[in-house]
C-alpha cells in the first residue's frame, strides 16, 4: 500500500465543478501532505493578493501568509493535524498577512481527503474573512467601555462632594483607558491668576513640584486654558514652548484639554504618553466628554463649598450670639451678687451674704460649663481625620468631665460610617449634651452608640431633673427643632424620654439604606462604587 499517496486531481475535480470553485465566495484550497497548495479559488486570490500561479504546487504560501514564526509554527500544526487522521476541524481563527502587508481575520473550516482505500492523501480548506465582523465586535466593545468611564465617573460625581477624591478617581481611570502612565489636572485660581494642580498621577517629585503652580498666561497648559481648544502633541522634545514648560523628565506625548463649565473654562486635563503616541480621534472625543463631566464635578463642589462655608459662617455668628449673650448675663448676674454681698457683709448680715455668695458661685460655675461649651463648638471639627467616637471622647474630655460630670462613651471600636452620616449624627448628640449640660444639672451623662448590620442607634442619658417632652416639644426649646432636621437627614427616628426629677434620654435610630438623600464624602465613596 502506498503510504503516501498523491493529490489526484481528477478526483478533486469530480466531487467539485470548477463553476463551484471559481464562484463561491469563500477562500478555498486544498493542499497535499506536503502542505503543497494543489487548489487555491479566486476568492483566495483576491483576499490573499496572491494569485494562483504564484502559490500552486509548493508550500512557501505558508511563509507569506504567517511572517511571524510562532503564527506560522502554529498553522502548519493545525494543517498538518489534518493528514494525521480523519477529521474535520471548524472555527479556527488566525490573522494573515496579505501580500499588501494587510493583516486580515479568516475563520478556517477544514476536513480531510480519504481515497477509496481509505487513505488520507490532503485536505481541503474553507476561509471566511471576518475581519469587518471583529472590526465592529471591538469598536463595540471599545464603546462599552467608554460609556462605562463615563458612567463611573458620573457615578463617583454623583456620589461625593470632595473634590480631590472625585479628581484622583478620574483620573487614574483615564490613564487606563487611555493607555497612558502619567497625567495631571489644573484648575485656574481666578483671584491669584494662576493654574493649580489639583490631581496628578505618576510625577516625580521635582515634577510635581515644578507643575504645582503655573501661569495663566505661558506653557503649553496655558495655551490650551487660551485657546479653549484640544492640544495634541506627539513629541514633547521637539516642542519648544514645552521645553519651557514641561519638565524634561516629561518629554513624552502630551493630550491636553480643556475643562468647561457652565460655557466657561476653568481648567485643563492633561494626560502624557509614550513619545510618538498617535491619539486618535475618537480618544480626544472620549477625553472631552470626561472633561465636561469634571468640569460639572468642580462647579458642584464649588457650589456645595459655598454652602458649606455659608452654613458654617451661620453657625459662627449663632455661637457667637450664644456666647455674647451668655457671658453678658452671666457678668451681670455675678456683678449683682458680688454688690450685694459686699454690702450684706458692710451691715454685718454675714448669713445673708453668705446665701448670695453661695448664688454667686453656683452661678459662676454655670457661666463657666456655658463658656466652655461654647467655645469648643467653635473649634473647627475634626471627624474627617479622628472619627465619630474619638472626636465624641474629646468633647465629654474637654467639656463634661472638667464641668465635674461623670461622662462615659460605650461603643464598638468596629463602628464605621460615612463621613456624612458621621457629621449628622455627632450634630444630634452634642445638641443632646449641651441640653444636658444648660439645662438638666445632671452629674453623669452616658453616650450609647450601637451598630446592627445596617441599623444604628445612639443614645444621650442623663440623671438630671428631667422635662415635661410634650411640652419642650410646643415651646420648641432645648435644640429639638435642629435635631429633628438632621434626624430628617437620616431617615432616623427620634425619641425623647424623660420625666420631672428622672432624667432623660434622647435616642436617634435609623438603617443607613434608608438615608433619603445623603451626599457620601471620602469615606462612603468606595462602598457606593461597589454597587455601581
Amino acid at each position: 500500500m502506498d503510504k503516501n499517496p498523491s493529490i489526484d486531481m481528477t478526483s478533486i475535480q469530480s466531487q467539485f465543478s470548477n463553476s463551484i470553485i471559481e464562484n463561491i465566495n469563500v477562500w478555498l484550497n486544498v493542499y497535499d501532505r506536503d502542505l503543497n497548495i494543489v487548489l487555491w479559488n479566486a476568492t483566495a486570490e483576491k483576499l490573499s493578493g496572491y494569485s494562483r500561479e504564484e502559490v500552486l504546487g509548493h508550500n512557501r504560501i505558508w511563509e507569506w501568509l504567517y511572517p511571524d514564526e510562532e503564527e506560522r509554527k502554529r498553522a502548519s500544526t493545525l494543517g498538518r493535524s489534518m493528514l494525521e487522521k480523519d477529521r474535520s476541524m471548524e472555527d479556527v481563527e488566525t490573522e494573515i498577512t496579505c501580500k499588501n502587508g494587510e493583516v486580515r481575520a479568516i475563520s478556517w473550516h477544514s476536513k480531510s481527503l480519504i481515497d477509496d482505500q481509505g487513505r488520507i492523501y490532503g485536505a481541503i480548506t474553507f476561509g471566511y474573512d471576518i475581519t469587518e465582523r471583529n472590526r465592529a465586535r471591538e469598536a463595540l466593545q471599545k464603546a462599552n467601555e467608554e460609556l462605562s468611564v463615563l458612567y463611573d465617573i458620573a457615578s463617583v460625581a454623583s456620589a461625593s462632594n470632595d473634590l480631590e477624591t472625585i479628581l484622583s478617581y478620574v483620573l487614574e481611570r483615564v490613564l487606563a483607558v487611555m493607555a497612558c502612565k502619567k497625567g495631571f489636572i489644573h484648575l485656574v485660581e481666578k483671584d491669584e491668576n494662576v493654574l493649580r494642580m489639583v490631581a496628578q498621577y505618576g510625577l516625580d517629585v521635582s515634577s510635581r513640584a515644578q507643575l504645582r503652580m503655573i501661569s495663566v498666561d505661558s506653557g503649553l497648559i496655558g495655551r490650551v486654558l487660551k485657546t479653549e481648544k484640544p492640544l495634541v502633541i506627539p513629541n514633547l522634545a521637539e516642542e519648544i514652548d514645552a521645553l519651557r514648560s514641561i519638565p524634561p523628565s516629561l518629554l513624552h506625548s502630551y493630550l491636553g484639554i480643556p475643562i468647561r463649565a457652565k460655557g466657561n473654562v476653568m481648567g485643563v486635563f492633561s494626560l502624557l504618553g509614550p513619545a510618538g503616541k498617535d491619539f486618535r480621534p475618537e480618544k480626544i472625543t472620549l477625553l472631552t466628554s470626561i472633561a465636561e463631566q469634571v468640569g460639572v464635578a468642580v462647579e458642584n463642589a464649588r457650589l456645595y463649598k459655598q454652602a458649606g462655608d455659608l452654613a458654617v459662617i451661620a453657625e459662627r455668628q449663632r455661637l457667637a450670639r450664644d456666647l455674647h449673650d451668655s457671658v453678658t448675663q452671666s457678668l451681670y448676674s455675678l456683678t449683682l451678687f458680688a454688690e450685694t454681698g459686699r454690702r450684706l457683709i458692710q451691715r454685718r448680715e454675714l448669713d445673708a451674704a453668705e446665701r448670695y455668695l453661695q448664688r454667686l458661685s453656683e452661678t459662676a460655675q454655670h457661666a463657666l460649663k456655658e463658656m466652655r461649651m461654647l467655645v469648643y463648638e467653635l473649634r473647627p471639627l475634626a471627624l474627617a481625620q479622628d472619627g465619630l467616637l474619638q472626636t465624641l471622647q474629646k468633647r465629654l474630655d474637654a467639656v463634661e468631665r472638667r464641668a465635674g460630670v461623670k461622662a462615659h462613651l460605650i461603643a464598638d471600636a468596629s463602628i464605621d460610617l460615612p463621613l456624612a452620616v458621621e457629621r449628622e449624627l455627632y450634630h444630634i448628640i452634642l445638641e443632646a449634651l449641651n441640653n444636658a449640660l444648660k439645662h438638666s444639672s445632671a452629674n453623669a451623662v452616658v453616650v450609647e452608640i450601637s451598630m446592627t448590620g445596617e441599623n444604628v442607634q445612639a443614645k444621650v442619658i442623663d440623671n438630671g431633673v428631667g422635662f415635661e417632652p410634650e411640652q419642650a416639644v410646643q415651646q420648641g426649646g432645648m435644640g429639638l427643632s435642629s435635631m429633628r432636621e438632621r434626624c430628617a437627614n437620616l431617615g432616623a427616628s427620634l425619641d425623647i424620654i424623660s420625666t420631672p426629677g428622672h432624667g432623660a434620654t434622647i435616642s436617634v435610630t435609623f438603617n443607613l439604606t434608608d438615608i433619603p438623600s445623603m451626599q457620601f464624602s471620602v469615606d462612603a465613596l468606595k462602598k457606593v462604587m461597589s454597587n455601581v
